[in-house]
C-alpha cells in the first residue's frame, strides 16, 4: 500500500485588538522582526477585515467560517451556551487526525472548545468557571507564584492608576507576564506533543487588548516622545470628532466605557508606547515558538497564520481602544499567511474577510470543507490569480444604539448605519482619514442608497443567539459570581480567597 502523505501542521496565531498597521512590515515604526519575516516568506493581505468588531462574535466567525447573521453570536458572554458544534475548524481538524491545542485566549463557547481541542490552557477569565477563578490556567499560575493579587487583566477599580483605560506599569514581572506565559505554554505543548500526528495549535494572545500594561522590571520598549501620531489624530484634539455621531462624541467626552480619549497628544503618545511595547513582546514570544518549530525540522511543513479578532483605534482619530463605531482602525485586521510553496512577499490589496480563513486552511491541508462554511479560500488571491471581494460587511450588536449596527466597506467607500436614521459615510478616495462624514451630503445620496441596499441584502437573515442584550442579562445574573467580581475589579484575590477556601 502506498503510504499516505502527511498533512502539514498549522500554527494559528491570533492577537486581540491588534491594529493592522502595527507591524514593521505594514507601516508603523514598531519592532516586529518575527512577524515581518513571516510577511517576507509568505503573504500579507493588506485589506483583510473582521466580520464583527468585538471579541467573542469575531472569534466565532473565524472558527465557524460563517457570518454573524448565520452563526447568531453577536454578544460576548457565550462560554456557557449549551451547545454542540461538530463543524468548527478545530473539531474538523481533530477528526481528520490533527493533535489540536488552544493556548491563551479562546473566548469561545466552552462546549465547542471541548469538542475541538485535545489540549487547552486558558488565560482569560471569560474562559473559566464563573465561580472558580483558579480553574483558569494563567490565574492559577499567578496564584501559585504569589502574584494573584497583582492580576491586572480585568476591569480596574476607579482608584487604580490604570482606570479609565489609562496604560500603567504592572507589578507582575516579565517572567510571569501573560505574554511569556503564553509562549511558555505553547513550547511546553510542542515539546511533549505526539509527533506521529500533525499539530493544529491556536496560540492566542489576550493582548494588546487593554489594559495596556508593561512589566515593572522591563518597562517601556518605546520612548513616547519619539512616537509619530497618525495623520488623523487631530480628529479628537482639534476637531472634537466634528461630524461624527453625537453618541461617539458624548462617549469620548464622558470618560466612560472602553473607549479612551487621551487628554492631549503627549498622553496619546504614552498610551501608544505601552501598546507598541505589548506588540513587540508578543512578537518576541511568537519568535520563540517559530525558532523551536524550525529547530525541530517541522517548519517547512507548517502553515503559519497571524491575524487578530479586530483592531484598536491605536491613535487614529486621536483615540485608543474600541467599542465606538466601526472605523477602518477597528474593522481592518492584520492577516499574514505563510505556507509551503507560498508566493513569498506578495501583498494582495483586494478585500479578504475573517470567514475566509477556515476554507483557506482546509484547502492547504487537504481537509474537506463543510457545506455550511460561507467563506472562500484565499489561496488564489494570495497567488495573484483572483481579485479580492467587492465588499465586506461588519455586523455588531451594541447597547448604545438600536441593538444592531452594520457597516459595509468597498474599495472606495465605508457606510455605517446605527439605526434611527443615524449613520456615517466616508469616501476614501478623497478622505483617507475618515474626517468628512458624507452621510447627509446630497451629492452622495445615490452612493448611500446603493451601499445601504447591498449591506442589508447581506444581513437580512439574522438569527441572533447572543446579543448585547443577552450579555447584559447574563452579566446581571452572574454579578456576584466570584470570577465576575475578580474580573470586574470589584474585589481583589486577597479579599476573595478566604471565601473561595470556605
Amino acid at each position: 500500500m502506498k503510504p499516505t502523505k502527511r498533512r502539514p501542521n498549522v500554527l494559528y496565531l491570533m492577537a486581540d485588538q491588534f491594529h493592522a498597521d502595527c507591524l514593521g512590515a505594514a507601516g508603523r515604526d514598531i519592532r516586529t522582526p518575527h512577524l515581518d519575516r513571516l510577511a517576507a516568506e509568505g503573504v500579507l493581505f493588506e485589506r483583510a477585515y473582521c466580520n464583527n468588531p468585538i471579541c467573542g462574535p469575531s472569534r466565532t466567525t473565524f472558527i465557524t467560517g460563517q457570518y454573524p447573521h448565520t452563526h447568531g453570536i453577536l454578544g460576548n458572554d457565550i462560554r456557557d451556551l449549551d451547545d454542540r458544534n461538530e463543524h468548527t475548524l478545530a473539531a474538523v481538524f481533530r477528526r481528520t487526525g490533527y493533535q489540536t491545542a488552544v493556548i491563551g485566549k479562546s473566548h469561545m463557547i466552552g462546549a465547542w472548545d471541548r469538542e475541538g481541542f485535545e489540549h487547552a490552557r486558558y488565560c482569560d477569565l471569560c474562559d473559566c468557571d464563573r465561580n472558580d477563578p483558579l480553574a483558569n490556567d494563567y490565574f492559577r499560575h499567578l496564584h501559585e507564584h504569589g502574584l494573584a493579587a497583582a492580576y491586572d487583566l480585568g476591569t480596574l477599580p476607579p482608584d487604580h492608576p490604570g482606570s479609565r483605560g489609562r496604560a500603567f506599569e504592572s507589578s507582575i514581572p516579565e517572567r510571569h507576564s501573560l505574554e511569556t506565559w503564553t509562549g511558555d505554554e505553547t513550547l511546553r505543548f510542542l515539546e511533549s506533543r505526539d509527533d506521529t500526528r500533525p499539530f493544529f495549535i491556536h496560540m492566542s494572545f489576550q493582548r494588546p487588548h487593554e489594559p495596556y500594561t508593561v512589566p515593572y522590571d522591563t518597562g517601556l520598549l518605546y520612548d513616547p516622545d519619539a512616537i509619530a501620531l497618525p495623520d488623523n489624530a487631530g480628529d479628537w484634539f482639534e476637531r472634537r470628532l466634528a461630524g461624527k455621531p453625537d453618541s461617539l462624541r458624548q462617549l469620548a467626552g464622558s470618560g466612560s466605557g472602553m473607549l479612551y480619549a487621551p487628554e492631549d497628544e503627549a498622553d496619546l503618545r504614552r498610551q501608544l508606547a505601552f501598546y507598541y511595547s505589548l506588540i513587540t513582546r508578543i512578537d518576541e514570544q511568537i519568535g520563540r515558538v517559530l525558532d523551536f518549530v524550525r529547530q525541530s525540522g517541522e517548519y517547512e511543513r507548517t502553515i503559519v497564520v497571524f491575524t487578530a479578532d479586530h483592531g484598536d483605534f491605536a491613535g487614529e482619530h486621536g483615540l485608543m481602544n474600541k467599542n465606538a463605531g466601526i472605523y477602518e482602525a477597528i474593522h481592518r485586521i492584520p492577516l499574514l499567511l505563510r505556507y509551503p510553496g507560498a508566493p513569498a512577499g506578495n501583498r494582495p490589496r483586494g478585500i479578504a474577510e475573517s470567514v475566509d480563513l477556515y476554507p483557506t486552511l482546509c484547502e492547504l491541508c487537504g481537509v474537506a470543507v463543510p457545506e455550511r462554511v460561507e467563506g472562500s479560500s484565499l489561496t488564489a488571491m494570495a497567488a495573484g490569480e483572483r481579485p479580492g471581494k467587492p465588499q465586506t460587511v461588519c455586523e455588531w450588536s451594541s447597547p448604545r444604539y438600536a441593538e444592531r449596527v452594520n457597516a459595509i466597506r468597498t474599495e472606495r467607500y465605508r457606510l455605517v448605519y446605527y439605526g434611527q436614521g443615524e449613520g456615517e459615510l466616508y469616501d476614501y478616495e478623497t478622505d483617507p482619514g475618515e474626517l468628512l462624514n458624507r452621510y447627509a451630503d446630497p451629492a452622495y445620496a445615490a452612493i448611500r442608497l446603493m451601499l445601504t441596499e447591498r449591506m442589508f441584502d447581506h444581513v437580512n437573515r439574522y438569527r441572533a443567539r447572543s446579543t448585547a442584550a443577552t450579555s447584559k442579562r447574563i452579566g446581571y445574573l452572574t454579578r456576584n459570581a466570584m470570577t465576575r467580581l475578580l474580573h470586574t475589579g470589584q474585589h481583589n484575590w486577597q479579599e476573595l480567597e478566604p471565601l473561595y477556601r470556605s
